[in-house]
C-alpha cells in the first residue's frame, strides 16, 4: 500500500514526518512520491501564522475536490480547529497534536497493509530527530504553546536509541529539533540538558555531522558554546530567536530578552565558531513598531555576524496578548516596505557569506544525486551543486567552492581534502 506525505511549518513538523515515514515503511507501507498513486497520504499542519494556515486550508480544500484519496491530517491546525474540519472533509481523518504520538497506529487500522516488505525509500543522509515539543514561555505574539502545551522532553536514552537507529539506516547528518529545543530537559527527572544529549549523540559511529534548529537565547551561555566548539561533529551553522532588534518591541514581545543579550551571544560564538553560519527569525511590523524600532532591528543586523534571516510579517493569532492590544494596525504599504528592506539585505548578507568560500574546500554529505549533477549541504550549511556523483551517499565528501549562483546555491567540484576545525580556528 503506497501512501504520499506533505508538511508545513517548523522543522519538529519534519522531525515528525520523518519518524511516520520510517515506521510506516518498516510495517510494509511504501512512500510515494506521487500524489496521485498514493492510497492515502499524511499531512502534517502548522498554524504559527495566519498565512501558514490559510496556505494549509488552501491544500487540504484543493486537494479534496482534485481527488478522492483519504488523508490523514494532523498538526496545529487541527488543534486549532473548532469542528469546521472534520464537518467539511468526511472521508479525512483528523489527529490533534495531543494524539500525534499514535498516528502510526491510527493509519494501521484505516489502512491495513498484510505484506511483510520492508521499503527504503528515503534518501539517507540527513534526518531530523524531534527531541523536545511545547513550550512553556507565552511570547505575546505566539499561539504554539496553546496548540501544542507545555515543554515536553524524549528521555535521554531514547533519544539515543533513536540516534544508533538512524546511523544504523546510514543517515549521516541528524538535525536536533524542537519547538522550543534549548529547554531541553528541563522537564525530565533527574534532569536533563541539550549538551549532555549532544554529547551521547556525538559518541555514536558513522554519524558525521550533528546540526542543532533554533536556539532560544535566554539558555544559551559561555559553557554552553565552548562546550560545543570541542565536538568536531558539531555542524557550524546555527539559528537563533530573535525576534527584533529593538529593545522596545522585544518588550512587548515578552521576549525575556534584550538587544545586550543577543550581542553578548554572538560575540561568544563568534568567538569559538568564526566562520559558521549564523541566521535569526525575525518578525516585522509588531503591534505600534515605530520607524525608528525597525531601524533598530536593521542597524543591529547590519552590526551582527547574522549571514542570512528568516523574516515574517506580523500575524495576529487569536487567543495572544499581542492580538488583544489596543492598537491601530499598521498599514500594509508600509509593511511590505519594511519586508522588502529586510529581505533585500538578508539577499546581500547571504551572498556575501557564500562569497567569503569560493576557493575554499568544506566537508559535507549528498543530499540529492541524478544524471546532471549531484547536490551537497555542507557543514556551514551551504548547497552547493557539483559534477554528478555514484556511490557517495554513505561517505563524508569535500568540496571546493568555484561559484556563486544565487543566494542559496553555489557551484563545485569534488576536493580532496578540508582543514579541521582546529585549523580553520588558527
Amino acid at each position: 500500500m503506497k501512501f504520499f506525505v506533505s508538511y508545513f511549518g517548523c522543522r519538529a513538523n519534519q522531525a515528525e514526518i520523518q519518524e511516520w515515514i520510517i515506521d510506516l515503511e518498516n510495517a510494509g507501507y511504501q512512500l510515494t512520491p506521487h500524489q496521485e498513486e498514493a492510497d492515502f497520504g499524511i499531512l502534517n499542519t502548522c498554524s504559527v501564522t495566519e498565512h501558514a494556515e490559510k496556505e494549509v486550508l488552501r491544500f487540504i480544500g484543493k486537494t479534496y475536490r482534485r481527488s478522492d484519496t483519504p488523508w490523514v491530517v494532523t498538526g496545529c491546525s487541527v488543534s486549532n480547529d473548532n469542528g469546521q474540519l472534520r464537518e467539511k472533509y468526511k472521508n479525512y481523518i483528523f489527529v490533534p497534536n495531543a494524539e500525534k504520538g499514535g498516528l502510526v497506529e491510527t493509519v494501521k487500522e484505516a489502512f491495513p497493509v498484510e505484506e511483510n516488505i520492508i521499503y527504503h525509500s528515503a534518501f539517507r543522509s540527513r534526518i531530523f530527530l524531534k527531541i523536545q515539543d511545547g513550550c512553556n514561555f507565552r511570547c505575546s505574539y505566539c499561539i504554539v504553546p496553546f496548540l501544542r502545551g507545555k515543554s515536553i522532553s524524549i528521555p535521554a536514552d531514547e533519544v539515543v536509541k533513536r540516534a544508533k537507529h538512524y546511523a544504523a539506516l546510514g543517515y549521516k547528518e541528524i538535525v536536533l529539533s524542537g519547538i522550543n529545543l534549548s529547554s531541553y530537559g528541563y522537564d525530565l527527572f533527574p534532569r536533563e540538558n541539550l549538551l549532555n544529549v549532544i554529547k551521547r549523540i556525538h559518541a555514536i559511529k558513522h554519524i558525521e555531522f550533528i546540526r542543532l534548529s533554533s536556539l532560544d537565547p535566554r539558555y544559551i551561555d559561555y559553557s554552553f558554546v565552548r562546550e560545543l566548539s570541542y565536538l568536531e561533529k558539531i555542524a557550524d551553522s546555527f539559528h537563533f530567536s530573535f525576534q527584533s532588534g529593538s529593545n522596545q518591541v522585544l518588550n512587548r514581545m515578552k521576549r525575556g530578552s534584550k538587544v545586550y543579550d543577543y550581542k553578548r551571544i554572538m560575540d561568544i560564538f563568534r568567538h569559538y565558531f568564526p566562520d559558521a553560519n549564523y541566521g535569526a527569525d525575525f518578525i516585522v511590523a509588531f503591534p505600534d513598531e515605530t520607524e525608528r524600532e525597525f531601524q533598530e532591528t536593521i542597524e543591529f543586523v547590519g552590526e551582527s555576524i547574522l549571514t542570512y534571516m528568516h523574516i515574517f510579517p506580523f500575524s495576529p493569532r487569536e487567543g495572544t496578548k499581542a492580538a488583544l492590544m489596543d492598537t491601530e494596525p499598521i498599514p500594509q504599504n508600509i509593511v511590505k516596505k519594511r519586508l522588502a528592506e529586510l529581505k533585500e539585505i538578508n539577499r546581500n548578507i547571504r551572498i556575501a557569506y557564500r562569497e567569503k568560500f569560493i576557493g575554499k574546500v568544506l566537508e559535507g554529505i549528498l543530499i540529492e544525486e541524478n544524471e546532471n549533477y549531484s547536490l551537497v549541504i555542507t557543514s556551514n550549511f551551504l548547497t552547493v551543486r557539483i559534477p554528478p556523483l555514484k556511490g557517495y551517499k554513505r561517505r563524508k565528501i569535500k568540496v571546493k567552492i568555484q561559484r556563486i549562483v544565487n543566494d542559496n546555491i553555489c557551484e563545485g567540484v569534488l576536493a580532496r581534502r578540508a582543514p579541521t576545525r582546529q585549523q580553520k580556528q588558527g
